[in-house]
């Protein structure tokens, strides 16, 4: 019976919140890396798109860049997900 008491008693001190993961950390790192590279990058440079030349912030560049591959990743990982699921 003790021991039943004891197990009751460790799940009622959790607490609930967000797991901390290897990945959630790595994805943390890059975010704060992102974001900091970005803020210190603030001279004008000029883009060619095939034919027009733009000329923009760095910062806007780099954090369209890092959008665009957030975004590219985002919609490899739920087709990956969506082809797991199909095969089983």
């Amino acid at each position: 019976m003790p021991t039943a008491q004891k197990t009751e008693g460790h799940r009622a001190a959790r607490k609930p919140g967000i797991k901390v993961s290897p990945k959630l950390i790595t994805a943390a790192v890059i975010v704060v890396a992102a974001v900091w590279f970005i803020l210190v990058n603030k001279n004008r440079v000029d883009i060619y798109l095939w034919v027009p030349k733009i000329t923009a912030p760095m910062w806007l560049v780099l954090l369209l860049t890092f959008a665009g591959g957030l975004l590219t990743g985002l919609l490899l990982r739920r087709n990956g997900k969506q082809d797991h699921v199909r095969q089983h």
